[in-house]
């Protein structure tokens, strides 16, 4: 939770530097409060003969299209400097203005990746060839010298500004490169006792991905935040999903200064100041959570199964953010990291002795994004859409997509698999819901069965509930469980992971409710008590115009006759944003304009009541 103090420090901050082209703060002094809806996201991939935008129509949904999508509500795509530079900047604005326009908000965008022109030509690691950006020590702002507020010879400085400049109103995390500590060797860089590791070393440029000093990425942070709050201050900047925690240690201990990174006045910060976000991947049939070494048998003992997995998942943002409080971002003495999770997924099909079913599959996506929530984990982007045909029985990242073989179909023509059902049941019925630890607390779960409880604008509540697995490459378990005495109701309506296909409900005793290892969606019956949510209200109620809005939305009410009117819009979480009316009207039209210039990009709603009767009226903001 983030102090009050740093929400005044923010204002004061973009008070003060409003006219300024360098910022004069840090993530050391604030990191923006988050207020969107959790994530449900993706990695779309490349998947030949299909266009980014026909990807997101079966991710996100196209109605024009009759596509209904897999519940996506938020993207992971990438803009490299390589990219941009040989197609030229505004390739892909029509591209992510679209994403938005289908409902894709609040995306993360990871970037970097030299073109060969800006791609450095130092060699840190003997015969090999750095993969950072030349020039990155030279100033990143000239004060205007040649036409533009940053140094041209500053590649990256450059990159990301004109980057920034052109799509920053559709992207809201910025990603500095993808899995930068991917190790290059198969020596544990993690353990302790190894004379190479990360803890107690500097990662070694021949040993990871960028071939450069870790200096040299944390110099990369310090840019891209210096020009990304420059332009965007409500935006994000995070490391590019994260697998190693001493790589993480290492970015914490050290400043940019190219001399072993150390603190001067050129260089007085270490990296935690540049990086509002920690983005982390997780695989947990890869990275050793589904099995532990039996030194008495001298030979592993496996846990395959969905609830270890996510344990596994869990397991790692913790370690992550035991290190982020080794470092003092705890909230006290420096502002919280937030948390995004920007890769994940279990395979389909197994490989040599690791997990692979569809069950373990459907079954672990369900409830990742589930504990993800809890875990306050703002998105979760699996990888990825669809499989693809390189899948020859020895790669676990083929078959993990949400559709089908995607290059064996044309466009619009593949079929969602059982995890992009069971995406889609979750995201659908959880939209716009929030996890309530309060209620969730209440459910007084026992230790064999897990789950949460998430609250709608309505302050109605949805249960997720399931069984946890226990037994090694099995996702069979079974209990009943009781929440009588938590429910305004004796019956539940339950709907299993694949409702978003057949649309089968049923009917359960509150007190005797069945459970399996597949989560369970429970809502209580449904009383709309004379709710209407139609965005086509009578026109003697109420009209917003425009809609979708940017930074002004003007609310009209229409009354044939006297009433006591109580209208406000609340954001996706069912907070209220802003309270319009509650007095009694005489008849006639009133209209109210509301200043939505600093709000977040987000789907919104205007909750109303006129005498006994309620309407909800959805309300959509884009950034402009």
């Amino acid at each position: 939770m983030k102090s009050t103090i740093y929400t005044i420090l923010l204002f004061l901050f973009y008070l003060t530097n409003s006219t300024q082209a360098q910022i004069n703060y840090t993530a050391n002094d604030i990191v923006p409060t988050y207020n969107a809806p959790f994530g449900f996201g993706i990695n779309l991939g490349w998947h030949k003969g299909w266009t980014d935008e026909q990807l997101a129509d079966i991710a996100v949904g196209n109605p024009e299209l009759g596509i209904e999508g897999v519940g996506i509500n938020t993207l992971r795509p990438a803009l490299p400097d390589f990219f941009l530079e040989q197609w030229g900047y505004d390739i892909r604005v029509k591209t992510f203005q679209s994403h938005v326009q289908k409902g894709a908000t609040e995306n993360v965008v990871f970037i970097g990746y030299p073109s060969e022109a800006h791609r450095s030509q130092e060699e840190h690691c003997p015969g090999i060839r750095s993969e950072m950006f030349a020039n990155i020590y030279e100033p990143i702002w000239d004060n205007g010298a040649n036409g533009t507020p940053y140094n041209e010879e500053n590649y990256y400085a450059a990159y990301v500004h004109e980057m920034v400049s052109r799509y920053g109103e559709y992207i809201r995390f910025y990603e500095v490169w993808n899995e930068p500590d991917f190790p290059k060797v198969s020596f544990l860089v993690q353990n302790r006792e190894d004379p190479r590791n990360w803890w107690d070393n500097n990662p070694n440029p021949c040993d990871y991905e960028l071939r450069a000093p870790i200096f040299h990425y944390i110099r990369l942070l310090r840019i891209t935040y210096e020009v990304v709050k420059t332009l965007d201050p409500d935006s994000y900047v995070a490391v590019g999903g994260l697998g190693k925690t001493a790589f993480l240690d290492a970015i914490l201990r050290n400043t940019d200064n190219p001399k072993e990174g150390e603190i001067t006045e050129n260089y007085p910060l270490k990296g935690g100041a540049y990086f509002d976000v920690l983005s982390f991947h997780s695989y947990p049939h890869i990275d050793g959570s589904l099995r532990t070494w039996n030194n008495a048998r001298r030979a592993f003992d496996y846990d395959r199964h969905s609830d270890a997995a996510v344990d596994g998942m869990l397991r790692l943002r913790q370690e992550f953010e035991d290190v982020l409080f080794d470092y003092s971002y705890d909230g006290k003495t420096f502002p919280e990291k937030e948390w995004l999770l920007t890769e994940t997924n279990l395979p389909r099909i197994a490989v040599e002795d690791r997990i692979g079913s569809s069950e373990a599959q459907v079954n672990y996506l369900m409830k990742c994004m589930v504990e993800a929530q809890r875990a306050n984990i703002l998105q979760v982007h699996p990888y990825k859409l669809g499989d693809t045909d390189r899948f020859a029985g020895n790669s676990e990242f083929d078959p993990m997509g949400l559709y089908d073989n995607l290059e064996n179909h044309p466009p619009y023509t593949a079929t969602a698999n059982d995890a992009g059902i069971a995406y889609k049941t979750l995201s659908d019925a959880l939209h716009n819901h929030t996890f309530d630890a309060t209620q969730t607390e209440k459910m007084n779960l026992p230790k064999t069965i897990r789950g949460a409880a998430f609250k709608n604008i309505d302050g109605q509540y949805t249960y997720i509930v399931w069984v946890r697995t226990s037994i090694d490459q099995s996702e069979q378990a079974a209990a009943t469980l009781d929440l009588s005495a938590l429910l305004n109701s004796n019956v539940l309506i339950g709907k299993k992971w694949n409702y978003s296909i057949t649309s089968k409900h049923f009917e359960i005793a509150a007190n005797q409710i069945t459970l399996t290892a597949s989560p369970l969606i429970l809502v209580e019956e449904e009383d709309n008590n004379g709710v209407e949510d139609d965005p086509n209200l009578p026109d003697d109620l109420f009209t917003a115009l425009p809609n979708p809005f940017t930074d002004q939305l003007t609310l009209k009410i229409r009354l044939t006759e006297a009433a006591q009117v109580n209208a406000s819009i609340v954001n996706g979480i069912g907070t209220v944003v802003v309270e319009v009316v509650n007095i009694n009207l005489a008849a006639g039209t009133y209209e109210y304009i509301i200043n939505s210039s600093n709000w977040a990009n987000d789907i919104y709603h205007l909750r109303a009541q006129i005498g006994n009767k309620e309407f909800l009226m959805p309300l959509v903001r884009m950034r402009n």
